[in-house]
């Protein structure tokens, strides 16, 4: 499913080439806790069952809640285990919450009910048949309600990100021009007019992940956060 600021697909071949090369590129430390949050992020209501991992203002993020968020991510095939991978959970949840309450408080975005179908729907197709999809909520310890309530923040902050910080990520022709003059050999026998729109893709990801460290490093400036250690027997 997609990330924040990815653009749309583009059919020809150079958008594969240019993906590969962006690999292997520097990622901005807040676009990859975001895209955590956004891949993994369960939102759930506290229990009192639970111990608090994290509190960002009025929300709080419970260990139940961190734990299916790992859940989520294997369930999809994504890769990372251990202490590790639950710290970089945690701080994508963190990210996620100020960005969901920077969402509510300003209103730049909503996702209806149909929106948030849809993103379930999608979901199933992914997973190829029902009985796949039943199985991925069992693993996971989601409900149906639950996980729509998941995918609709995620689609909500998607859609938020996009209207407050895409209008920072404009990409000049002028920069694509150079990003195609400075990459010969990423391009060979293409013209610039066949790769343009694959640049400027590209370019423009690049912008939104700077942009949005930026403004996720406010918001945590602003915020009120606690953050307990994560104990051995969390695991």
């Amino acid at each position: 499913m997609p990330k924040v600021g990815a653009s749309k697909r583009h059919g020809d071949a150079e958008t594969t080439i240019l993906r590969k090369k962006a690999k292997g590129r520097t990622v901005s430390a807040a676009g990859m806790v975001l895209w955590v949050f956004l891949s993994l992020a369960a939102a759930g209501r506290a229990e009192l069952i639970d111990r608090v991992v994290a509190a960002v203002n009025n929300d709080v993020i419970t260990l139940s809640e961190l734990r299916q968020a790992v859940a989520f991510n294997a369930a999809l095939g994504g890769k990372g285990n251990g202490r590790l991978l639950e710290l970089e959970t945690r701080e994508g949840l963190i990210n996620g919450k100020l960005l969901l309450q920077e969402a509510y408080r300003l209103r730049f975005a909503e996702v209806s009910e149909e929106d948030v179908a849809a993103e379930i729907g999608r979901l199933r197709q992914r997973l190829g048949s029902d009985d796949a999809y039943r199985e991925f909520l069992a693993r996971t310890g989601l409900t149906e309600e639950r996980l729509g309530r998941m995918l609709g923040d995620r689609l909500l902050i998607e859609r938020f990100v996009e209207k407050k910080i895409g209008l920072f990520a404009r990409v000049t022709r002028d920069e694509a021009q150079s990003y195609f003059q400075d990459h010969p050999q990423e391009f060979k026998d293409k013209r610039f007019s066949q790769v343009q729109k694959s640049i400027t893709a590209l370019l423009s990801e690049e912008k939104v992940g700077q942009q949005l460290d930026l403004y996720i490093a406010e918001l945590r400036d602003r915020a009120v956060l606690r953050i307990n250690p994560l104990r051995e027997e969390d695991k």
